[in-house]
């Protein structure tokens, strides 16, 4: 689909419910008309009816409790004889006034017992019609009146209990808001197993338009407490806040060397390597360690490590992705600025003023009900590294902080940071967490060069990225002001400040880059289309 298309999202066509052709209508006066039967039936005759009635009841009472008493033990083989429909004394009780409710309607022309059989499934409705033709047959008693009308109020109830178990068993409410577009993308995903449970949140001017869980074990508005899924990469924007936060107090400037906050990072000729060149991923450091005797737990070892590489390239001279660097630059120059472990900072600047519940970088041993939260990770079986999983546990097990990929958060506190920012810095409670310059300076372009690692030419902001090539992930136009930011093999999230919408997409399993970008771009566009936003190119899966 080209960015110029306009989708027209498909509607099927049903007929609304109770409303029935001509063919169909079932019109228990004429009929009785026709067959010349009298229907002059007085209060007095509903009333004598009833008495008779009250009379079977108490003897289908006698024989329901003889039944019970004779019924067959299981066979050696397991089966059972079947069993009358079970119905407690509320509900025969209540039989009597349901069939004089019925009887009443029916002898005044209302088609009652009619038009409550076709708002129920064809079963009901069939059933609704024996009773009918019970009723108005020359030679129907009221035994068989009371049998038809029996059998239809078991069916009746078996579908409502059957229904009140299978919601009992899901849990989760229907989403109060419409969304079609996105529910029947989720699905569709979900059915070809590419995701197990797949959380997505949308906002709409700062404010919460949609939270949502696409589960294998029952779909709808995320429970309380959330879920919490690996946001891998998409934890970069998490991180990269406290800059944001630092760049508007003036504790750091965008220009500023390195060095100015950290001086052993002058090693190796990297005094030339600016706050701009780490935020851009220019600083020419993108690869990891390469070092087998790296402590992952040994924080001072790992920047000691950090602060003596050599540089790749010249800062600022190509985009290079910073995969696990970039973390760990960031959070060591935040705190080298302000003197505070950068936990402790992103609690302080980032977690607490936007009100963001669910989301860490570790998670304390003791904390059971935490890491009972976090969502199983699964891999596809041509997934690269199958290991994954058990890696990421291996991080959580001990608490392992890697700023550029241990984040672990909901769809609901991702959303809400792309979201402040998309308001212009304003949280969701009113309270100002940026300035409306600093906001818009997240997704300015920093840098434009090609990038090494995707082969293709990128913006970039502070820590964001704004994609130009189609389709894209964000499923956006070109040349927009849309930023985000995308993790390995399962998510993405971003924000589109021209329209005041955000979103955030989380999954549990992950997929070869191809078919992770193809499934988020189109998640991302039912988003767009539900909205009524612009669309770029859509992929098919």
């Amino acid at each position: 689909m080209s960015s110029e298309e306009v989708r027209q999202p498909g509607v099927q066509a049903s007929r609304p419910k109770g409303d029935v052709e001509e063919s169909d209508a079932v019109e228990p006066v004429a009929k009785s008309a026709e067959s010349g039967i009298e229907m002059q039936v007085g209060l007095a005759d509903i009333q004598s009816t009833l008495d008779q009635l009250e009379e079977q009841i108490a003897a289908y009472r006698r024989m329901l409790a003889e039944q019970e008493a004779t019924v067959e033990e299981p066979t050696e083989t397991g089966a059972q004889e079947t069993q009358l429909v079970g119905i407690d004394d509320e509900e025969l009780g209540s039989v009597a006034a349901s069939i004089a409710s019925d009887y009443a309607a029916f002898f005044t022309g209302l088609g009652a017992v009619a038009d409550a059989a076709l708002e129920e499934t064809e079963d009901v409705e069939d059933a609704g019609d024996e009773v009918g033709q019970a009723l108005v047959a020359d030679d129907a008693d009221e035994d068989d009146a009371f049998v038809a009308v029996a059998e239809r109020v078991s069916v009746v109830e078996e579908m409502d209990v059957a229904a009140a178990l299978e919601e009992e068993e899901v849990g989760l409410a229907a989403p109060s808001v419409e969304m079609p577009e996105l529910f029947a993308e989720l699905d569709r995903q979900m059915e070809m197993g590419l995701h197990r449970n797949a959380l997505v949140a949308v906002f709409e001017d700062g404010q919460e338009h949609l939270d949502y869980l696409s589960s294998v074990d029952g779909s709808g508005v995320t429970p309380e407490p959330q879920p919490m899924f690996r946001a891998f990469s998409c934890g970069k924007a998490m991180t990269a806040a406290v800059i944001w936060r630092l760049l508007d107090a003036g504790i750091l400037g965008i220009d500023a060397p390195v060095v100015e906050y950290w001086p052993e990072f002058a090693q190796r000729g990297k005094s030339k390597v600016t706050i701009r060149h780490v935020l851009t991923h220019t600083a020419g450091l993108p690869h990891d360690f390469g070092r087998g005797d790296v402590d992952w737990g040994d924080w001072g070892r790992m920047m000691d490590i950090l602060a003596s590489m050599d540089l790749e390239y010249e800062p600022g001279e190509v985009i290079h992705y910073h995969s696990i660097t970039f973390g760990l630059l960031v959070a060591e120059i935040a705190s080298r600025a302000t003197g505070v472990e950068f936990e402790e900072l992103f609690e302080r600047e980032v977690k607490g003023p936007l009100g963001l519940k669910d989301t860490c970088f570790s998670i304390g041993a003791d904390d059971a009900d935490a890491r009972n939260r976090v969502q199983k990770l699964y891999t596809a079986e041509d997934y690269f590294d199958l290991e994954m999983p058990s890696k990421m546990d291996w991080l959580m097990d001990n608490q392992i902080v890697t700023p550029g990929g241990s984040c672990i958060t909901t769809a609901r506190d991702l959303g809400r940071l792309y979201a402040t920012v998309c308001n212009g810095g304003v949280g969701g409670d009113g309270e100002v967490w940026l300035s409306e310059d600093a906001a818009a300076s997240v997704y300015e372009t920093l840098a434009s060069a090609y990038n090494i690692t995707e082969m293709t030419k990128n913006r970039v902001g502070q820590g964001v990225w704004m994609y130009d090539e189609q389709p894209n992930r964000m499923a956006t136009l070109s040349a927009t002001s849309v930023f985000g930011h995308g993790g390995i093999g399962t998510s993405i999230a971003w924000g589109d400040p021209e329209y005041g919408v955000s979103a955030a997409i989380l999954t549990d399993t992950m997929l070869q880059e191809g078919l992770n970008g193809a499934r988020l771009n189109r998640i991302s566009a039912a988003i767009r289309w539900d909205l009524g936003l612009p669309v770029g190119s859509v992929g098919e899966i």
